[in-house]
């Protein structure tokens, strides 16, 4: 009994330990670096969307008070 058991433990363990095929490991891992590519430059995107919105602030900010300076005088 014991010895049927442990046999088929090995059975069990080794069966899984078949090579895979390239072609159906290759889609996940294109999947994981497609992810980890979109969560990095999610960060980079983000900052230059930042930094577009500050430099049209400046300009805004720029233009208002060259009106008031021309104003002034």
């Amino acid at each position: 009994m014991i010895l049927i058991s442990a046999l088929l433990v090995v059975i069990l363990l080794t069966g899984g330990c078949g090579s895979k095929d390239e072609a159906t490991t290759a889609k996940p891992v294109e999947k994981v670096r497609e992810g980890v590519k979109d969560v990095v430059t999610q960060d980079f995107k983000t900052l230059e969307g930042a930094e577009d919105m500050l430099k049209q602030s400046e300009e805004k900010t720029k233009a208002a008070l060259q009106t008031i300076e021309k104003e002034l005088k």
